[in-house]
């Protein structure tokens, strides 16, 4: 369980967490990770030139930990790291921990931690294929192989999408949407060396082009933009002691990861095919980890391990060209169950930086089973984010718009200290509640504040630590269970955050969200209908310096639905049909929505 680092049930773990089941997954018939998780009360999916990316108890995507599993995702860009790119179709599971109360992970999950875990393959032999067709030449294609034998376990994946550039206003030539084109190909492979010893490899690979038009006044520019990804992980597991003596074994864990992020981008100009800009980013992260589990006194699971991370960028952007930072961390845990209504969890990490020193983040949880139906979970943590580099190092200016945004190595870590409350209550059978509130009390938050004029004849900016904000909130679930076929899933989610110095409410961000799921399974005929719909509140989108939200300062409301249905054939089968945005809304000012869209799709199983 990624709340706590170690295996645990989701009922009995003291962090409120969230989990999105591979059942679920597929009822989406997402193409990605950012599609799934914009269905899920609480989980806000902000997209723009930048990619997907996700909000939890409106914090944004620079201060969300992404994890495959448990393994740290690079390649931000403007501090978000786009969901769009994370395939499906290998995925289990995804567990979410909102909130510094995943500060075991430290730097960076100041916000939370959305922890992806990979499949495992589960017969001798299977294979599944897809293709689904979309409007707007938009093509996902994928493919499983999953071998187990003995000791051997593989699954094999690989997919390809492609979308055509999408322009949602024809009054000029820029475009809306960049079209892409990506293949992901991952493996996973585990081997039972021993009864006791597992060794674990697991492998990805990305690559992606983006094409897209913008405009300078009457002058056009291509935009094109190339990516690829690499990550590989080799682990091994040793347990100590007998299972067959009745007690829990002590487990030690050891992992080496490595990644690389690569990100070529140029604009040219449409008249005279000239350079204007170009920029190659080049992103390494190596770690290595510890991790040791043991059972003291029946009563106490303990966790104690270390890490090592070691980042290098790359980039014409930054100043020097090249930045290297090392982390290493030390953290511990102990989950205390005196009797098995309750549970206790104390842990910390101590994270020392190379450009910030040492900085220790502690948590505290309990779980309370006070009837059978009836869980309160309490939790308190501390996070904090250490400036990234381009927080650090960046000098940029963008040449169509004209403005320039700077570096500040004189910047301080951003802190929060994060409450957390939970009350999960099966009210009858067929019918789950659940109730999350939270309060995150930031400081030092970083922000890019205008500071003169730019050489190209823009603004200036440059990143400071300029103020203290708050966010607060609940998040409210209920999940009604089957009835004739028939389940739901209803979520509410509240908001308020805001400056404290000024009283600015935070901006890029809905007072209001709400999420209904509602599907029927006919189970003789295989046949599965899913609608789901998404509501946001009006938001903040600019302020133009009074510190006051005017209406013509916010982004409208929205409500956007998605049907899809489908049916199985001859076992091995399944067919789908859908509709994205069934209702057609798009507002190309304030919104990325591509407007109504139907697709089909076959899938084969075996």
């Amino acid at each position: 369980m990624t709340a706590t680092k170690t295996p645990q049930r989701l009922e009995d773990t003291p962090v409120i967490t969230n989990l999105i089941t591979r059942a679920e997954i597929e009822a989406t018939g997402a193409e990605n990770i950012g599609e799934v998780l914009e269905h899920t009360a609480g989980i806000i999916i902000h997209r723009d030139g930048h990619g997907d990316g996700v909000q939890l108890q409106g914090l944004d995507s620079e201060y969300i930990l992404i994890l495959v599993d448990g393994e740290p995702q690079v390649g931000r860009i403007a501090g978000k790291l786009d969901m769009a790119r994370l395939a499906v179709e290998n995925v289990e599971r995804i567990e979410i921990v909102k909130g510094a109360t995943a500060s075991l992970f430290g730097n960076a999950a100041l916000g939370g931690v959305i922890n992806i875990i990979t499949r495992k393959a589960t017969s001798p032999f299977s294979v599944q294929v897809s293709q689904t067709f979309e409007q707007n030449s938009t093509l996902d294609s994928r493919g499983t192989v999953g071998l187990q034998r003995d000791n051997l376990n593989v699954l094999l994946t690989l997919s390809r999408n492609h979308r055509d550039p999408i322009d949602l206003d024809t009054s000029d030539l820029t475009t809306t949407i960049d079209g892409y084109a990506n293949v992901t190909g991952s493996a996973r492979t585990e081997y039972q060396l021993t009864p006791a010893t597992n060794l674990i490899f697991s492998g990805q690979y990305f690559t992606q082009d983006q094409e897209g038009i913008s405009a300078s006044g009457p002058v056009a520019f291509d935009r094109l933009g190339d990516i690829e990804n690499f990550s590989g992980s080799v682990g091994v597991e040793h347990e100590f002691g007998d299972r067959t003596q009745g007690k829990s074994p002590t487990l030690l864990t050891g992992k080496f990861y490595a990644t690389r992020y690569d990100d070529e981008s140029s604009v040219i100009n449409r008249d005279s095919a000239e350079i204007s800009s170009q920029n190659l980013n080049i992103q390494d992260l190596l770690k290595g980890e510890l991790q040791f589990d043991t059972t003291l006194w029946k009563k106490h699971q303990l966790t104690f391990g270390g890490e090592v991370v070691i980042e290098n960028l790359q980039s014409q952007r930054i100043t020097g060209g090249e930045r290297g930072i090392l982390t290493n961390s030390l953290f511990v845990q102990n989950v205390f169950r005196p009797v098995s209504a309750f549970a206790f969890v104390i842990g910390g990490r101590l994270d020392n930086h190379s450009e910030f020193g040492a900085h220790f983040s502690p948590k505290l949880s309990t779980m309370y089973r006070m009837t059978d139906n009836l869980r309160l979970r309490f939790s308190y943590g501390q996070g904090f984010r250490a400036p990234d580099f381009k927080n650090l190092y960046l000098d940029f200016t963008n040449v169509t718009a004209g403005y320039q945004v700077l570096g500040n190595p004189s910047l301080q870590p951003e802190s929060s200290h994060n409450w957390n409350f939970g009350v999960e209550y099966q009210i009858f059978d067929g019918l789950l509640g659940r109730i999350h509130a939270y309060r995150n009390d930031l400081h030092n938050l970083i922000e890019a504040e205008r500071i003169g004029q730019s050489v190209a004849g823009g603004s200036k900016f440059e990143y400071q630590n300029i103020s203290k904000a708050f966010t607060e909130g609940v998040d409210v679930e209920a999940v009604i269970g089957s009835i004739g076929g028939f389940t739901s899933t209803v979520g509410y989610a509240y908001l308020q955050g805001a400056d404290k110095e000024t009283g600015l409410p935070l901006l890029n961000r809905s007072t209001h969200n709400g999420t209904l799921k509602l599907a029927y399974l006919h189970a003789n005929t295989g046949t599965q209908i899913d609608l789901r719909g998404r509501y946001a509140s009006p938001w903040g989108f600019f302020d133009d310096g009074d510190k006051v939200l005017e209406s013509e300062e916010l982004a409208p409301s929205y409500w956007v639905w998605n049907l899809r249905a489908s049916k199985t054939l001859l076992k091995i089968f399944k067919l789908s049909i859908g509709c994205n945005n069934i209702f057609d809304f798009k507002i190309p000012t304030f919104y990325t929505f591509t407007g109504r869209s139907f697709y089909g799709g076959l899938a084969l199983t075996y």
